[in-house]
């Protein structure tokens, strides 16, 4: 992944013995850590990416004022009634899951293993990489509420959360193969715990979550659009 100079503004402000500390975080461990994000690409130039945010905002998008979370650890999302394990079909009543195109996500795809534990895979649209962070992530994270529903709780909602705000925070960012480091999909995998502390530094060193939790093995038994529509664009999972 391309080295990261300045460019993000924080979403509030920092003291400058923090933004300090972190950004010597970054300076030392971004390109090191960040090159192995995407596994798809060989060595090439890249269009560098300049960021100064250092510090993730609360990423729970839905969450309540009164919730008591701490500062590393947001408050719980909001969770609709409807089931990935069901085949997003919702309950009496509620709005039918949607999955496919929009302004800021082309499709989402969920994978599941045998275990239970899956995949969310978010293809964002070009515009939505360029849009500012925080409000299109709660755009984004909107968007999977409406198509999976169900996240398996608040704990698993929480993580989720926090590795969708990293992606999007490293959006713009290129791999050394030329893609983005990210890959072109943001995947959000129920097994990782939640990140902590919450902070910029803990993305940038757990790659997004990427390296917590144990991965499932095998590839997943089941790849679906929770809308019942059939997946337009191939997934390329590291587990797949």
């Amino acid at each position: 992944m391309r080295t990261l100079t300045a460019g993000w503004a924080p979403a509030r402000a920092a003291r400058a013995s923090g933004f300090a500390a972190v950004l010597v975080v970054v300076v030392v461990l971004v390109g090191a850590v960040l090159a192995g994000c995407d596994a798809q690409g060989d060595d090439s130039d890249g269009a560098g990416v300049t960021v100064t945010e250092v510090n993730p905002t609360v990423t729970s998008a839905a969450a309540s004022s009164s919730s008591g979370g701490s500062a590393s650890r947001p408050a719980s999302p909001s969770h609709p009634t409807s089931s990935a394990g069901t085949g997003g079909q919702p309950a009496g009543g509620a709005t039918p899951p949607y999955c496919g195109a929009g302004r800021d996500v082309e499709e989402i795809v969920v994978e599941q293993w045998s275990t239970g534990v899956f995949r969310i895979s978010l293809r964002p649209s070009a515009d939505s990489r360029k849009a500012p962070r925080d409000a299109t992530t709660r755009t984004l994270w909107s968007a999977i509420q409406g198509c999976v529903g169900d996240l398996g709780g608040a704990r698993r909602a929480d993580s989720l959360h926090e590795q969708l705000a990293c992606h999007q925070a490293l959006a713009q960012v290129r791999s050394r193969g030329g893609g983005y480091a990210t890959g072109d999909t943001y995947d959000l995998e129920s097994w990782r715990p939640p990140m902590d502390p919450n902070t910029f530094a803990t993305w940038i060193t757990t790659r997004c979550g990427n390296t917590l939790g144990t991965d499932p093995s095998g590839p997943p038994t089941r790849v679906y659009r929770p809308d019942g529509v059939a997946p337009q664009h191939a997934v390329r999972g590291e587990h797949n």
